[in-house]
């Protein structure tokens, strides 16, 4: 505007002088007139301008006064507005808005709440713990339940994998139900509390004026007796039960990432020690769960070294009093010479993923053992144990054959033994895993016989060739009226089905007079003889003689050490 208004007055300027002075045409003017006519024509159309965009401003302003105040009524006040257009971008704008807000709300209740259950997720939890707990004292502390639900993985192939949000979903509403149910004194525990739904089948109970631990375990008891009772799910009633890991905070946690850390220890060791119920956290189960990763990385380098070495324990003939085979069972023998109880190790090994390994080891063991007795002239079977891990491996035939193959030893002088429930669980998968094997000769036991729940209709169809009797049962035989009876039944069976015998755990002559009466065809124990090292074994097998019995009392350590 300064410069139209500029040009004009110059083009003015010239005309007055050309016209009414008679001047001839010239753009050349003093330098002070030039001036101050730049300064006039800036100062008026800075004013001009001003003055006309007064109205504008304030429309502005009001516009973004009623921004910032986030009406909801798009509709009010806008015949203020003085154009049509900043009306319609003033409701479009607000709509806009307002379904932002409503999809901020939903992501909202996504981010916050469980799509299983509608219960707290864990990103809420966190934010509840972390607001509250620096409020929590030793005098007033809070408490952390972290409740898994037992053998949910089992649970899961009874019902279907597809009705694993319906069992979530069940099991949070009886927590719920547990919770509200609750009686005084220990109901004060729970204002505040949070029932968080967790990944998977956790939950967590979080609360922030917890008192005292005997509030703490009153809930516990309470959410325990919840779950006694059995779940109505559409298609079936299924009995659940839930552990628990407690801490106290802050007398054993400052923040909600040891809180978790601490609750995951408690429940690992009730895995490890009773399976179920709920435990208190103590500084003591940090230093045994270091403890365990030291000798789980020990466990690792033995098996890198090879440190596990087969041991046998012979198979004595009734009716011969011949040897007739043996059972090769895994030992643990340091490099300083210490030897680790089975029932120490194996448990680790299992919850490691090492057992394959291991078991690998003493099968490789266990042939190139036998393969020497059959070189020597002896005429024996070594069986060796499948655990539940490698029996669900998809190669394990192959693998065995490979074993078979690399050792020389023919396929007829092997014996492989699985549990009974490991049979029953899924014989379609014993059929797959032993059918090219037995059709090599290889035999199959179904080891611990009669310590199951067994569908006996689904046993006998099973390709088995020798029962094995639990060594409870042998060693009730004197003290237990009902164990005679039930070995007599398994050996009943066993002859129907024409099935060899096996009893484990034979100790005395009492016991072996009775199994060979009773029709027995074999037999194992410290009776005859401990597991034998390899060499010692051979020395063992050269000097028996049919009917020669061991009855000198071995070493007790060695005589309860569990077989595998």
């Amino acid at each position: 505007m300064s410069i139209l208004l500029y040009l004009a007055v110059i083009a003015i300027s010239i005309a007055y002088r050309m016209i009414l002075l008679g001047e001839p045409f010239g753009l050349v003017m003093p330098a002070p007139v030039l001036l101050v006519m730049l300064v006039a024509c800036v100062t008026i159309s800075g004013v001009g301008t001003y003055f006309c965009a007064k109205p504008l401003q304030a429309v502005f302003e009001r516009f973004t006064a009623y921004m910032t105040t986030s009406r909801v009524d798009a509709e009010a006040e806008l015949e203020d507005m003085q154009f049509p257009e900043l009306r319609r971008l003033r409701v479009a704008t607000t709509r806009t808005v307002r379904k932002l807000r409503r999809e901020n709300e939903t992501l909202r209740q996504i981010a916050y709440k469980d799509s299983r259950t509608g219960l707290p997720n864990a990103i809420a939890l966190e934010r509840h713990v972390n607001a509250t707990l620096p409020e929590a004292s030793f005098e007033y502390p809070a408490a952390f339940l972290l409740l898994d639900i037992d053998r949910f993985g089992q649970l899961l192939e009874q019902v279907g994998t597809t009705n694993g949000d319906a069992l979530i979903d069940a099991a949070a509403k009886r927590l719920t139900r547990a919770l509200s149910d609750l009686g005084d004194p220990a109901a004060i525990a729970l204002r505040g509390s949070m029932l968080s739904a967790m990944s998977a089948d956790k939950f967590v109970l979080y609360l922030p004026c917890a008192i005292n631990r005997d509030h703490v375990i009153s809930i516990a008891r309470a959410i325990r007796a919840a779950f006694a009772e059995p779940f109505e799910l559409p298609t079936r009633q299924i009995t659940m039960s839930i552990s628990g890991g407690i801490v106290m905070a802050p007398e054993d946690a400052e923040s909600f990432a040891k809180l978790m850390q601490n609750a995951k220890l408690a429940v690992r060791l009730v895995r490890s020690e009773a399976q179920s119920g709920f435990r208190f956290f103590t500084p003591r189960l940090t230093r045994i769960v270091q403890g365990r990763y030291r000798f789980e990385a020990e466990l690792r380098d033995a098996v890198a070294n090879k440190e596990f070495k087969a041991v046998f324990q012979p198979k004595i003939d009734f009716q011969t009093g011949r040897i007739v085979g043996a059972e090769a069972l895994a030992r643990w023998r340091r490099p300083n010479g210490k030897l680790i109880s089975p029932a120490t190790f194996i448990p680790v090994a299992e919850q490691a993923g090492l057992i394959d390994a291991i078991g690998m080891q003493i099968l490789e063991a266990a042939c190139e053992a036998a393969r020497s007795w059959q070189l020597e002239g002896y005429d024996l079977t070594v069986a060796v144990n499948v655990s539940p891990s490698q029996f669900q491996r998809h190669d394990l035939t192959d693998a065995i054959m490979a074993v078979l193959r690399r050792t020389g030893l023919h396929p007829n002088r092997l014996e492989l033994e699985i549990t009974e429930s490991m049979a029953v669980s899924d014989p379609a998968r014993v059929a797959e895993f032993i059918s090219p094997l037995r059709a090599m000769g290889t035999k199959l036991a179904i080891d611990d016989f009669g310590t199951g729940h067994s569908n006996l209709a689904t046993l006998t169809q099973l390709p088995f060739d020798v029962f094995k009797i639990d060594r409870q049962f042998v060693s009730a035989l004197e003290t237990d009226r009902q164990a005679p009876a039930i070995v007599e039944m398994i050996l009943a069976m066993a002859e129907t089905l024409g099935l060899k015998t096996v009893a484990e755990g034979v100790e005395t002559t009492r016991q072996a007079e009775f199994l060979r009466r009773r029709g027995c065809t074999m037999a194992q124990g410290f009776l005859y003889s401990p597991g034998l090292p390899e060499t010692a074994f051979f020395d063992f097998l050269r000097a028996w003689r049919p009917g020669q019995v061991n009855e000198q009392q071995n070493d007790v350590q060695e005589r309860q050490a569990p077989r595998r």
